[in-house]
């Protein structure tokens, strides 16, 4: 007879699913329109653009490592509800900056925040999840991000296009505000993480174990953080009439390969899962390099979101399993600190080699460093990564334990 397998969809996590797409609204509904801001009022360069963009990855590191920590010794909603809080009025700086400074003031005050809620967030979710069918409900959350990043960007361009810039920075305030309402409003497990009272190491703020696959995923990441700040502007480049649509293939492609990649790595095909995702970012970012007019550049879009949308949940489902229950939200910190290098460098380089060799260029030396990233994963990391994130979990004290 074959055993039922524990409900995902409870309330609890259909409320996280949604604050959580309202956390992505508020967040992508300026990354496309904020660089059209920076260089017709600011009157600034592509270099100075990057630098503006990526600014909240010094501050996102700096407080990362610290976020799993608090997660793991206190209340991850609590710590989640705080910081959000705090980034919707980070956020509303918007409004009020008018210089550079100002604006390098807002994103680090947005990374300090973001950090902290996102690692809350996402270990509020786990902790929801049934351990059997992590993969699945990794991917499912992530899917909501996904969604706010087809409707963010093309929402953004719209209201930059038919009012006053303000607007943008309002609906993200707007945004904020109902992810935090409703984020107040889910119930989720309170899991005692209990760890030995022992002198604090470097494993209470990075998953040592995880490092190196971290540091894969960075790399990775970079050309996900040059297509968020710069393919916009580099469709007008083109010629391109809606550069919104990019975005909404690019979510879509991330949404179809959510839907079922979840399931792969559950089963125990996470590496050929993880190699086919890097794969299709190879492949987009080629595109991205070679597109003439609108046709390829919508293609790479796609092909670019199908591949983040595989290969996000692969590897924070691994770097999951890679710690210990007790080190949940180190894991997840681990996770998002790999991701705030490899897209604030990515924007930052993008926005380099840019003002010097063109956003083409820029494009190019993306897919060729993740096509480094993929051959690492593929011959020298999947063999100790992969096994730990198929095994379940291991058996705790009901008290403090799995579900």
């Amino acid at each position: 007879m074959t055993k039922q397998k524990p409900v995902l969809w409870t309330p609890g996590f259909m409320l996280a699913c949604i604050a959580n797409f309202l956390l992505g609204m508020s967040f992508y509904v300026s990354m496309p329109t904020l660089p059209f801001h920076l260089v017709e009022q600011l009157r600034i360069g592509e270099a100075t653009v990057g630098g503006i963009l990526s600014s909240y990855v010094i501050a996102a590191l700096l407080v990362r490592p610290f976020s799993g920590f608090i997660v793991d010794r206190f209340n991850a909603k609590h710590a989640y509800l705080a910081a959000l809080a705090a980034y919707v009025l980070f956020t509303s700086g918007y409004l009020l900056a008018q210089t550079v400074l100002a604006f390098v003031i807002v994103r680090l005050g947005i990374g300090l925040t973001f950090a902290v809620l996102s690692t809350a967030a996402n270990t509020q979710a786990i902790d929801i999840i049934p351990s059997v069918r992590r993969g699945e409900g990794i991917g499912f959350f992530g899917l909501m991000s996904s969604l706010a990043m087809a409707l963010g960007p093309m929402f953004g361009l719209w209201l930059m296009d038919h009012y006053p810039f303000e607007l943008v920075f309002q609906a993200a305030i707007g945004a904020g505000v109902a992810g935090l309402l409703v984020a107040s409003l889910v119930h989720s497990p309170r899991k005692q993480r209990r760890q030995p009272a022992t002198v604090l190491s470097l494993d209470r703020f990075l998953l040592v174990r995880g490092i190196p696959l971290a540091l894969n995923l960075a790399v990775i990441g970079l050309g996900y953080g040059m297509l968020l700040a710069f393919a916009a502007i580099y469709g007008k480049q083109l010629g391109v009439t809606n550069t919104g649509v990019f975005f909404t293939l690019m979510a879509v492609g991330m949404m179809v390969s959510r839907g079922f990649s979840g399931r792969l790595i559950d089963s125990g095909r996470v590496v050929l899962t993880t190699n086919c995702g890097t794969a299709a970012i190879i492949l987009g970012l080629g595109l991205m390099a070679l597109a003439g007019g609108s046709l390829l550049y919508y293609l790479a879009g796609l092909l670019a979101g199908f591949g983040f949308g595989v290969v996000y949940p692969a590897y924070q489902t691994m770097m999951v399993n890679l710690g210990s229950h007790a080190q949940r939200g180190t894991a997840v910190a681990t996770y998002f600190s790999a991701l705030d290098v490899g897209i604030g460098v990515g924007m930052l380089v993008a926005g380099v080699i840019a003002s010097r060799l063109g956003l083409a260029s820029a494009f190019g030396i993306g897919a060729l460093l993740t096509l480094g990233a993929g051959a690492m994963f593929a011959w020298g990391l999947a063999r100790d990564a992969a096994p730990s994130s198929v095994l379940p979990s291991p058996p705790v004290p009901a008290d403090g334990g799995e579900r």
